[in-house]
């Protein structure tokens, strides 16, 4: 490697170093159950809520504690339960339009890299009303 690309990356690293832990990055709370998600979404004003997750995490029955904790609290949830593999456009198309029509406020996203995904995705919409391809 050219000896001054090295000593600039080095100084460049030295520097971020010093920086970066002085930034002021929100910290979000750690939640240690699903018993707490329906106390912080109520925090944020949150009273109706999207779950994403994908058909074997719902029929393995995992959603449940979440399910309950949300009912117990009056927050209103609709799920989509069409999460599989790497989401498509019409998957994110399709919970988007029920994030719509159920006029949601915020969503959660509940199992792996699917749901996780389309969850992401959902939002990146800028206007709710239009599709993501025209």
């Amino acid at each position: 490697m050219n000896v001054i690309r090295k000593v600039y990356c080095r100084g460049f690293q030295r520097v971020m170093n010093l920086v970066v832990p002085r930034l002021p990055y929100r910290r979000p709370p750690i939640l240690e159950s699903v018993e707490q998600v329906p106390e912080a979404l109520l925090e944020q004003g949150i009273s109706r809520v999207l779950l994403v997750t994908d058909k074997g995490i719902c029929a393995l029955g995992l959603t449940d504690s979440l399910r309950k904790a949300l009912d117990a609290q009056g927050i209103f949830y609709e799920v989509f339960d069409g999460a599989a593999g790497d989401p498509t456009i019409q998957m994110v198309e399709n919970a988007r339009e029920v994030y719509v029509k159920s006029r949601c406020q915020g969503m959660i996203a509940f199992g792996g890299g699917a749901a996780m995904d389309c969850a992401k995705a959902v939002p990146a919409s800028q206007n709710p009303e239009r599709p993501f391809i025209s």
